[in-house]
């Protein structure tokens, strides 16, 4: 989910009234967190939550791959569940094939515009949160330019998107390349000039854009290459939270760079993490060379 969540992507990141900010003078506190972090769509087809134990860090995170510590900190034993404001509810059940709570999407309707309610219960305290779905970007426009160098055969990609009109408005630009040949295919990501993050602050309306580049090496004839664009519509505190850890990875180890402080709307003694809401727009191309 990185993608966007990572994106949100995916992977992946409105809110004012219930984002906080950690207070600077409080990042050396060592004191342990419980850490939420999940995402809603009206597209997904699981609804999940992310419960863990976490200490205040700055620089490198700890790494998924290293699985004895990681698994260390995840929390099996919460009480989670997701509301609407009818008052309809369903528990998240903890699966340890993903690490997190999860139920079927069939089971809480997610809808545009609606909003809905978090509820964490584990170590005798309660934390809870709420967010919004935003409105979804209706298209994808898209330039392409393509040429070879030295590195190989080269894609260019401008996207481009009309801001939706009469709102804030918090975007995180993706797309994945699949290269086949053969039979054989090979997956990657983009990255954007922006580092995948827009907002609409130039002007209510506008067209925003942002570019990548796709190089799959010196590509044999008849080789096709799928190309998956994306724009996410994400809750402010999505986008400020996944732009700080971006700033920051992208500074680690520079020792001239403050870091930013990632934004949470988790309420709850020592509770922290995001809660948040999202609509994501994809464009499939096929480009065959």
């Amino acid at each position: 989910m990185k993608t966007l969540t990572t994106i949100l992507f995916l992977l992946l990141i409105v809110f004012s009234g219930c984002q906080k900010v950690v207070d600077a003078d409080k990042l050396l506190d060592a004191e342990e967190k419980v850490y939420i972090l999940s995402y809603i769509s009206p597209t997904d087809t699981l609804l999940t939550v992310s419960v863990s134990k976490a200490l205040p860090a700055i620089g490198t995170a700890l790494s998924f791959d290293d699985t004895e510590n990681y698994s260390s900190f995840i929390i099996e034993d919460a009480i989670v569940s997701i509301a609407d404001v009818e008052g309809n509810s369903v528990q998240l059940l903890y699966s340890s094939e993903n690490s997190m709570y999860s139920t079927n999407a069939e089971n809480l309707k997610i809808t545009e515009g609606s909003q809905y309610f978090l509820e964490v219960i584990t170590q005798e305290n309660t934390y809870t949160s709420s967010c919004r779905i935003p409105e979804k970007v209706a298209t994808i426009l898209e330039n392409l330019a393509g040429g070879q160098d030295d590195y190989g055969v080269y894609t260019d990609v401008d996207i481009s998107f009309e801001d939706i009109v009469g709102t804030a408005n918090f975007y995180i630009i993706g797309a994945k390349y699949e290269e086949t040949f053969e039979e054989e295919t090979y997956q990657g990501s983009l990255y954007f000039e922006t580092g995948g993050f827009l907002t609409d602050a130039i002007g209510d309306g506008v067209i925003l854009n942002d570019k990548t580049s796709a190089y799959t090496g010196f590509l044999e004839e008849g080789t096709s290459v799928k190309l998956t664009l994306q724009v996410a519509n994400v809750e402010e505190v999505i986008y400020q939270n996944l732009r700080a850890s971006y700033l920051n990875d992208d500074s680690d180890g520079n020792p001239f760079i403050e870091y930013s402080i990632a934004p949470d709307n988790i309420d709850g003694e020592n509770g922290v993490g995001v809660f948040g809401g999202y609509q994501l727009t994809e464009k499939i191309i096929e480009v065959q060379y």
